[in-house]
């Protein structure tokens, strides 16, 4: 991200959708995953439900990417994994993955601030630099309410192509269309909000496969996912906690990861909800992405860490097999 397009002016997003320009790897149902996740998910339950854990307050989706070559499809498993959740800042990733798709196909050009604001939506889940993001890969701006309804509508056109781009690849049940906030939105963003109704959502399995379409360069080129898995990638080696939860969920996580292993991830944590969505590879070879979305124990930390290290075993041992 440099060079003379720095120097250039964001160009809006058009209202149109962008159809999928790489091929994407199906998921293949995998039922003996499925039974697993299913008493990993029971098995915490039980160990966290004086904490406030119940089973409607996880789920799990896990995609297997071991396969050393390319294939048409992946091994995929969940537990819950189509129950809709409020994504917190784990919705940061369908901006990511939008602007990146854009600047690839030649739609959006960076500026020295779209960059800094990137950067700061992934690294540091700031929201201030995702509403920047936002209104720059839309083309709309906050503000006092529209009272045209003409213009509303072209608007909430212009807010909505996010989805518009995701509806084509298959995401059905996605809302990515609003931005994020440290307190509460006002004017026109709480209108768009329709009472509630069209505040964002996303399911495990969507998180998933979203990170998945993301490392594996479904969304975007070598150079743009290049870009995205730099943003994405988490040091998961300190042993200190660390200030910032965006670090500190993806430190958690990975001290229940066997030594060596890698892990890139986005987290999520607001009103009761918190969630954790990452790939991860292991010293053995095994390469999966995990999404683990909890509602209900914000404030229980070992929550997340225990599914990461359930799964992350399970693959250890059947990578010895």
């Amino acid at each position: 991200m440099t060079g003379a397009a720095l120097a250039q002016k964001p160009t809006p997003a058009k209202p149109e959708p962008l159809q999928p320009a790489r091929p994407i790897a199906k998921l293949d149902p995998a039922p003996a995953l499925d039974a697993f996740l299913a008493h990993v998910a029971a098995e915490t339950v039980s160990e966290f439900s004086a904490k406030g854990l119940t089973d409607e307050g996880i789920s799990i989706a896990v995609i297997d990417l071991s396969s050393p070559t390319p294939v048409a499809s992946f091994p995929a498993g969940a537990y819950r994994g189509d129950a809709s959740y409020y994504p917190c800042s784990v919705v940061k990733i369908c901006y990511l993955s939008y602007y990146e798709a854009q600047k690839d196909a030649g739609r959006l050009q960076d500026t020295p601030e779209l960059v800094r604001a990137v950067k700061d939506m992934i690294t540091v889940s700031s929201n201030d630099a995702t509403g920047f993001v936002v209104d720059s890969i839309t083309g709309t701006t906050s503000g006092p309410e529209i009272a045209d309804p003409r213009e509303w509508d072209k608007w909430k056109a212009r807010r909505n192509v996010v989805n518009d781009w995701y509806r084509p690849r298959g995401y059905t049940n996605l809302n990515a269309n609003q931005k994020t906030f440290c307190e509460d939105a006002y004017g026109r963003e709480t209108a768009f909000r329709d009472g509630g109704k069209n505040r964002n959502r996303m399911t495990a399995m969507e998180a998933a496969r979203l990170f998945k379409e993301i490392v594996r360069g479904e969304v975007a080129g070598e150079i743009y996912t290049a870009e995205m898995t730099m943003l994405l990638s988490r040091d998961i080696s300190g042993q200190e906690k660390l200030e910032e939860m965006e670090q500190e969920d993806a430190r958690l996580a990975g001290q229940e990861l066997p030594k060596g292993s890698r892990l890139w991830a986005k987290s999520g944590d607001a009103y009761d909800f918190h969630h954790l969505v990452g790939r991860v590879a292991l010293p053995n070879g095994s390469d999966f992405v995990i999404a683990v979305f909890t509602k209900g124990v914000k404030t229980v930390p070992d929550v997340i860490p225990r599914v990461y290290e359930k799964v992350a075993a399970h693959f250890m041992e059947s990578g010895r097999r």
